[in-house]
């Protein structure tokens, strides 16, 4: 295969501590974190607040938050599940009362509980040192002071004014008409008057204060949530679900994530001699594409609230399943498969710190500047919309260890899509034996419908993949849609891996990330 240049950025290294992360100034408010000796629970909580103000698009306050914590001490590896549920009005029959066909993708209707804030007091009073108050210091400061905008969050805003007419939303990211170009300052004071707020006084405010009863305001009318839906809400630490892959343990967040869409494709592609393929041969794309099909057709039909269906995880994990699987792939041919909306915008990051702690977070608000819904109205599927249940989450993290010490962090935003990219990017790691920031820098496909009347199965292919390649995946039956070079629908991916004490972190060319180590 022609080659494919590599990589466009170094790999980070240090000893004592590690942030990557998806915009540079909150990789350096996590450095600054650790190197005042904060544990990576304190680092993650003041990284995510400046990535809720300079990411305002993928993450936030309003947001959910799922983490892994692999906790040196003991050796294990702990699921936060900081996730919200829908309002207590929410049900099929009031959707029909009030005669809509769907859940609108923005707008009151689309937002259940933000878990985001009480996220972090959970994080924080298990396995933080410092006060929240301290840690919120730097996203106080770019919120009321302003940051330089980047190019991608500038477009996004763009791209949003025609579809978003809440005058809120428009006076805050475009006032005048239209938001901030490349390198403007956009500053939010509201957003620095309520971070000031939690910095003093705590959770409380957003779930029970004044923040609290703003949303609920905001909500009484065409919303589900209300004031005591806010006021009852809580998280839950668990456990992580995991499987073997190339003698290394994967964990991955459980549902209502789709962290087990990751570990059955894992197990599927465990069965196959895939290195016998060389990266991005047709044989590697297609092997890789019908396993995703597969792993993904599962996932539509069983994932939902552990707590409202029965979710078969066990037997879907097993490798006995696996073998079953694996035996519906075809190397010659191209299989059909339906998917869901690839839509989503995220934030992942990973940090680890010099007492051998390790954090995977995924944070959320799903579509842009927006809480967004993954319930289906089907009454018979485990995500049914239904009162104080929580939807399906396409947001998944993930830790990787060989005999119980941390080998690898790792996160990507990308909606629908984050299942099929710790897959690429996990091969290329232990199949492949890359380094994370050329694993992660590797081209990338995605499988999902973009516009209105594309078939679902469509998948987008980055252009750095050959095009006789591309060519050969159509003539197997796939229909391939060529992406740009960098196409950030695939993901903007940050990991962190861990070799002899030495910590190497990977930040995406697709985004504005960075990893920072010292």
């Amino acid at each position: 295969m022609p080659a494919i240049g590599y990589s466009h950025r170094p790999v980070a290294l240090g000893r004592r501590g590690m942030v990557a992360a998806a915009h540079p100034d909150a990789a350096l408010a996590g450095i600054d974190v650790l190197k005042a000796g904060g544990t990576a629970a304190d680092a993650a909580v003041a990284v995510n607040a400046v990535l809720a103000v300079t990411q305002p698009n993928n993450c936030g306050l309003g947001g959910d938050l799922f983490c892994l914590y692999y906790e040196a001490a003991t050796g294990r590896v702990h699921f936060l599940n900081g996730s919200g549920r829908a309002g207590s009005r929410a049900s099929l029959d009031e959707l029909r009362r009030r005669r809509m066909e769907r859940l609108p993708i923005i707008g009151p209707p689309t937002v259940s509980v933000p878990g985001c804030v009480l996220g972090w007091s959970m994080l924080l009073e298990r396995f933080g040192t410092r006060p929240l108050g301290d840690l919120l210091r730097p996203a106080i400061h770019y919120a009321s002071r302003g940051f330089p905008t980047t190019s991608l969050l500038s477009q996004s805003i763009r791209e949003y004014l025609s579809a978003n007419h809440d005058p809120e939303w428009r006076r805050i990211f475009a006032p005048g008409g239209h938001g901030p170009g490349f390198g403007e300052l956009l500053i939010q004071p509201d957003l620095g008057h309520t971070l000031a707020e939690l910095a003093a006084e705590g959770p409380g405010v957003f779930y029970r204060g004044r923040v609290a009863e703003a949303i609920a305001r905001r909500m009484e009318a065409d919303g589900f949530l209300t004031a005591e839906d806010l006021a009852r809400h809580t998280g839950e630490w668990d456990a992580p679900i995991s499987t073997t892959y190339r003698g290394v343990k994967i964990y991955e967040t459980p549902p209502p994530t789709q962290g087990l869409t990751a570990l059955q494709g894992l197990n599927m592609l465990e069965g196959f001699p895939l290195t016998d393929h060389p990266v991005h041969s047709v044989e590697h794309l297609h092997l890789l594409v019908e396993v995703v099909k597969l792993a993904y057709a599962d996932r539509d039909r069983w994932i939902g609230d552990p707590a409202h269906a029965r979710v078969p995880v066990t037997a879907l994990l097993s490798k006995g399943y696996a073998e079953r699987r694996r035996r519906d792939f075809d190397p010659a041919k191209a299989q059909s498969h339906a998917f869901g909306d690839p839509e989503g915008d995220t934030t992942g990051f990973v940090v680890a710190d010099g007492y051998g702690n390790l954090i995977s977070v995924i944070q959320s608000l799903f579509n842009n500047f927006d809480r967004g819904r993954h319930f289906s109205l089907d009454p018979s599927h485990p995500a049914a919309f239904a009162p104080r249940k929580r939807p399906f989450h396409t947001l998944m993290a993930s830790i990787a260890t060989r005999e119980e010490r941390p080998v690898l962090g790792f996160a990507t935003m990308g909606g629908n899509g984050q299942a099929m990219f710790h897959l690429q990017v996990m091969t290329n790691l232990f199949d492949y034996g890359m380094d994370i920031q050329e694993a992660i820098e590797r081209p990338r496909f995605l499988i999902g419908a973009f516009l209105p009347g594309d078939p679902d199965d469509v998948t987008h292919v980055e252009s750095r993949v050959p095009g006789e390649v591309r060519a050969a995946l159509e003539a197997k039956g796939h229909r391939v849609r060529t992406a740009p070079e960098f196409f950030w629908r695939c993901g903007h991916a940050h990991g962190i891996v861990v070799h002899d004490g030495t910590l190497m972190g990977g930040a995406d060319a697709r985004g504005d990330g960075a990893a920072l180590g010292f």
